[in-house]
């Protein structure tokens, strides 16, 4: 098994597409709000980059070599609702068939839920507007 590094969300992409099975990208645009910074902000001293995380908008895409991150942007930018980073994961089906939209449904759910929750997000790959890879860290 070959391992892939990611470093953009084209990696991601150039990823997917070698799958052989089509898939259904499943986004969620995510708004990010700083935490307030106390004087001393822990043992560590590690508070840059807090926050909370909050799920603005969740869709599904058709992964095809035409998916770029600036039409998601542009496209999301034109809703209306600002948001900070993107969290995707895949979806595919065994049988050789794209997955409907239906079948995406309760996936992209479970995703924002976990946001939301403060769930574990280790299992989703996430990137700011530039497409670099964002580490989250849950505290």
């Amino acid at each position: 098994m070959t391992t892939i590094e990611i470093t953009s969300f084209d990696d991601l992409i150039a990823a997917g597409l070698k799958e052989p099975d089509p898939q259904l990208l499943l986004l969620v645009l995510l708004r990010t709000t700083p935490a307030t910074v106390e004087e001393n902000p822990g043992a560590d001293g590690d508070s840059a980059g807090s926050g909370t995380l909050t799920p603005v908008m969740a869709t599904d895409l058709m992964l095809t070599g035409e998916v770029q991150l600036e039409t998601i942007v542009e496209e999301a930018d034109s809703l209306g609702e600002p948001w900070d980073l993107i969290m995707v994961s895949s979806l595919c089906s065994n049988d050789g068939r794209l997955p409907e939209s239906d079948d995406a449904e309760p996936y992209l759910k479970q995703m924002a839920e976990a946001v939301q929750s403060g769930g574990d997000l280790s299992s989703y790959a996430v990137f700011n507007r530039a497409g670099c890879p964002v580490a989250l860290k849950t505290l």
